[in-house]
């Protein structure tokens, strides 16, 4: 049977946690968030179904006060892909997202996988930018410590003066937090702030931001209960060191398994002088893409 476009049922769940065995090495977060997507009126989920089992999935989430649509959690069952579906549920999305009086549609995708990136140029939308991320075990205590720059916290209703005075900080004005890339408006740094902490710094070296939380599941690598997940904005490679360093040191105190770093892929460059980070768990590339609507 030719599959159809379905709006996702609490019944498809157990089909797209099949699913998602077979995606990240079996460390798939969506299991952790598809139920929210039924619940959550800012969500719009879509499923390809076939012999009524789901076999694609994909959902557009508004944020950024309405004005954007975020494309999320696409995926399709392994012995679905390659005929199209992928490119055939995006075009969807897009089509629905134009419907919801929306400015922009956003979504990453891996730049490590050529598929997704065919897809997206395929529906019009630009790349913006490329970010890193790595995981790192840190059951056995790494000793090391970079401070160029002195690294404190900050409280969120401070954050959009420091990058205001810090202007080549953030030069698409937008925050990322683990998979999710938000507006960086005043209220929603206030609100990621309930739950994550900031951390900032600058002096001649550079400036250096930093927001960070811990998470107990989801893409924690060779075991381990926890970990610190966090995004790095530096201007230089002496302020995304002395970011590293502190966030590091926060994870250690805290007695957390594993580290998710994720910073501008300009930085890269950086890992060579760093020993302990000869050697990660993993790593890859996330491009954020947009298209004005």
């Amino acid at each position: 049977m030719k599959p159809s476009l379905q709006p996702l049922k609490e019944s498809h769940i157990p089909d797209i946690i099949e699913i998602s065995k077979t995606t990240w090495d079996g460390h798939d977060h969506l299991p952790h968030i598809i139920g929210e997507w039924l619940n959550n009126p800012l969500c719009h989920p879509f499923v390809f179904e076939s012999d009524g089992k789901a076999i694609g999935v994909a959902n557009i989430r508004i944020i950024d006060e309405g004005k954007t649509a975020w494309l999320e959690g696409l995926r399709v069952h392994a012995d679905a892909r390659q005929k199209g579906l992928g490119e055939k549920m995006t075009h969807h999305l897009i089509e629905v997202a134009s419907g919801l009086n929306v400015q922009r549609l956003r979504l990453v995708t891996s730049g490590d996988n050529i598929a997704p990136l065919k897809i997206a140029a395929s529906a019009g939308l630009k790349q913006m930018t490329i970010y890193q991320v790595f995981w790192k075990d840190l059951r056995s205590k790494i000793n090391w410590k970079y401070d160029a720059i002195n690294v404190s916290k900050i409280e969120p209703e401070k954050v959009p003066e420091f990058v205001e005075q810090n202007p080549n900080l953030m030069p698409l004005n937008v925050i990322m937090f683990h998979w999710d890339v938000f507006e960086a408006t005043p209220q929603k740094i206030q609100d990621l702030g309930k739950s994550l902490q900031y951390w900032a710094g600058s002096n001649e070296n550079g400036a250096i931001l930093s927001v960070g939380g811990k998470q107990p599941w989801e893409m924690v690598m060779d075991g381990g209960s926890s970990q610190w997940c966090f995004t790095l904005y530096a201007t230089s490679p002496e302020a995304f060191l002395s970011g590293l360093s502190k966030n590091l040191e926060i994870a250690q105190e805290l007695g957390i398994q594993n580290i998710m770093c994720i910073h501008p892929s300009e930085f890269v460059s950086s890992y060579s002088s760093i020993k302990w980070l000869k050697q990660i768990n993993h790593e890859l590339r996330l491009v954020l893409h947009e298209k004005i609507l």
